[in-house]
């Protein structure tokens, strides 16, 4: 995948040669990122709620277009909003 823009039909290969979406995985990655967030969150303010903090993904300025819109896709499964 080295050097390919990522795109909504973009595969990758696990250590085994299993292909898997990558929109799958980065969706599941942002989802971990955002309830690990949560977790720690509520570990000091009880009474935070997920609507309570907005979350913010950077892309580099220099990702194509369709590698921006891949991430976009990748949050907005996780009800995650990109700026």
């Amino acid at each position: 995948m080295r050097n390919q823009g990522l795109s909504r039909d973009t595969e990758v290969d696990d250590i085994n040669g299993k292909r898997m979406s990558a929109l799958t995985i980065f969706s599941m990655a942002i989802n971990y990122m955002r309830e690990h967030l949560m977790t720690a969150l509520k570990n000091q303010v009880t009474d935070i709620e997920q609507s309570d903090v907005m979350f913010v993904i950077t892309v580099p300025a220099i990702w194509s277009d369709a590698s921006k819109q891949f991430m976009r896709e990748a949050a907005v499964a996780v009800r995650v909003v990109l700026f």
